[in-house]
């Protein structure tokens, strides 16, 4: 007897009943069903051009390893009957997580009769279903760009609103009915109808348009299509397909959604364990808000300071010998008085946030995913020098410059993308992390005086351990890496460089000593690794067998220094690994050679 998996996704402000999805499904001659019932969002209409689609998708990706692939891997054989009421992008994600494997029927739910339907009655008597054939290259087309797909079957979709979105696309595909209606997809053939011209537009960008970056797609439909339309997305001939999200009343009217993205595909699913510590986590850290840092910058900036390295210094003994490296741009750092730290809170409610953290300018709440919460931990408790609240005060200090209005005002629709300008991050990112480091000095020196006891060299090279080790965990996902952005390896290349300067110091090191290193940016650079860019991000690939291209280089002193040292390997060893005890490896043999 054929066996049945019966999906009922929903997250549009009604729930959808086992009752009545088996009340269509059970006169169907299955021998067993399994119901799931999968709530993505909850959301009214006018809510959804707002809805937070990045953290929606996070926990969607999250909830189906969890609820549904073991339901789906118990059953292989097994159909699927998917109920769906959920916003067009989070059912289009829902099916690209379900992938094109299985015997799939499409109910949907029918607007005036509000009842669940595979196959009904077209719109009225005299309705024809009939696709108006898109228009597809002929011949491969070389060079950058981007592709828009517009698929309509309910309302037909204004091109001006979408070019308001995305200018000047290098290709554009129309899947339109020539008589749309909320119900024009009656029936199943019609879905598939459908679907088999948007593949066809798919198989046109794998073979003529092959260096285009990314699709941006715009769909007006019922809630099936887009679920059906999303398991033709295979993520690695496709790896960028950016949703958006219609409001009428908005300007624009659409906004970008969800974007699928490979990258996405290597996430590691929180468990039960993971999220609890992760909580237990969250609690601590707005705790360590409230109760410490709080009261350290009210302490530090109420009394009189000439500048915010004034503010950090112990006495004035110590300033007098800092101030001299204070120039242009470190000179015009605000104080950390003038950031929003001090009145910050976390939200303990949102556990799944894309991308490891979001502020909320609004509410001066921080929202922290769990996956890092618990990425944090496990890779801290192997670094038995490094402490996870020491992580917190770190990341806060340094993203709390970041968001501050007189600070780096790196807000979130700035930093929408600033992956795109990667010498304009990597010194944003530089002054913010020396910034938080000098910061946690000064807090240790008046709340956690045990960990300057041994001097200043061995309190920042522990201190950067752990502020590398928590830039570690936003890629960390249990497998090794296959590629780095550039950017992200110029940054942790910044560091171990820097840690190896200062592991170098005489002695305990001095305060003048480890400012005129961090005041001095790096300008290393690693080459030789094949690169590829991605949606305007480039990439190192580390998987490929040529090393000897392998170089670094530096301007060092003044001098530009440029070589394979022995230990190279141990660098890219270290990339792929996740590993920064063998970075340090190949930088001290660098460093050795040219200091």
């Amino acid at each position: 007897m054929k066996k049945l998996i019966i999906i009922a996704h929903y997250g549009l402000n009604r729930k959808i009943t086992e009752t009545e999805c088996r009340a269509v499904v059970d006169n169907c001659g299955y021998g067993e069903t399994v119901f799931i019932e999968f709530e993505a969002c909850s959301a009214k209409l006018d809510e959804l051009y707002n809805l937070p689609f990045d953290n929606i998708a996070l926990a969607q990706q999250r909830q189906f390893a969890q609820i549904v692939t073991p339901v789906l891997e118990a059953y292989p054989d097994a159909e699927i009957a998917y109920f769906g009421l959920a916003p067009i992008p989070v059912a289009f994600h829902f099916g690209y997580l379900l992938g094109n494997t299985r015997s799939v029927t499409i109910y949907q739910y029918h607007h005036v009769r509000n009842e669940w339907f595979a196959e009904a009655l077209p719109p009225t008597q005299e309705y024809k279903f009939e696709i108006v054939p898109p228009i597809l290259p002929l011949e491969i087309q070389r060079g950058k760009g981007v592709i828009v797909v517009r698929v309509a079957t309910s309302f037909a979709i204004d091109q001006n609103s979408t070019y308001a979105v995305v200018e000047n696309p290098a290709n554009e595909f129309n899947i339109e009915l020539r008589q749309p209606d909320v119900d024009s997809l009656h029936t199943q053939s019609n879905i598939i109808q459908v679907v088999d011209s948007f593949q066809s537009v798919l198989n046109a960008y794998a073979n003529k348009l092959s260096d285009r970056e990314q699709i941006h797609l715009f769909m007006a439909c019922s809630a099936g299509l887009p679920f059906a339309l999303g398991m033709r997305i295979n993520p690695n001939i496709y790896p960028y397909i950016q949703t958006y999200q219609y409001a009428r009343d908005q300007d624009p009217k659409y906004k970008e959604a969800i974007l699928i993205s490979r990258e996405t595909n290597n996430q590691a699913v929180p468990t039960d364990e993971d999220r609890s510590v992760s909580g237990a986590i969250r609690n601590d850290w707005n705790n360590l808000l409230k109760t410490s840092v709080r009261p350290f910058i009210l302490s530090i900036t109420g009394r009189q300071g000439e500048n915010w390295l004034h503010t950090l210094c112990e006495n004035k003994e110590d300033y007098d010998k800092v101030c001299k490296y204070l120039k242009t741009p470190w000179s015009e750092v605000i104080d950390i008085g003038k950031t929003n730290l001090k009145d910050d809170n976390i939200d303990m409610e949102t556990v799944d946030v894309q991308g490891g953290f979001e502020y909320i300018e609004r509410t001066n709440t921080w929202q922290i995913d769990d996956g890092f919460l618990a990425g944090l931990k496990n890779r801290l408790e192997k670094k038995p020098l490094t402490d996870i609240s020491q992580a917190a005060r770190l990341f806060f200090f340094h993203e709390s410059l970041h968001y501050a209005n007189e600070g780096h005002r790196l807000t979130r629709e700035t930093a929408d993308g600033i992956g795109q300008f990667p010498k304009v991050i990597e010194d944003a990112d530089y002054q913010a992390d020396v910034w938080g480091l000098l910061t946690e000095y000064r807090y240790c020196q008046m709340f956690d005086t045990n960990r300057v006891e041994k001097g200043v060299k061995d309190f920042f090279c522990k201190a950067i351990d752990t502020a590398v080790e928590t830039m570690w965990s936003f890629v960390d996902t249990g497998s090794d890496l296959e590629e780095v952005q550039i950017r992200s390896m110029n940054r942790f290349l910044n560091w171990y460089w820097q840690w190896v300067r200062i592991e170098t110091l005489q002695g305990k090191g001095t305060l003048e000593e480890i400012v005129c290193i961090l005041f001095d940016k790096p300008v290393i650079e690693f080459a030789g690794a094949p690169m590829t860019l991605l949606a305007h991000r480039t990439f190192y690939r580390l998987n490929t067998r040529k090393t000897s291209n392998f170089q670094l280089a530096a301007f060092y002193k003044n001098r530009v220094f440029r070589f394979a040292p022995n230990m190279i390997s141990s660098i890219v060893d270290g990339f792929k690994q996740l590993n920064g005890e063998k970075i340090k490896e190949g930088l001290k043999s660098f460093h050795n050679n040219i200091d």
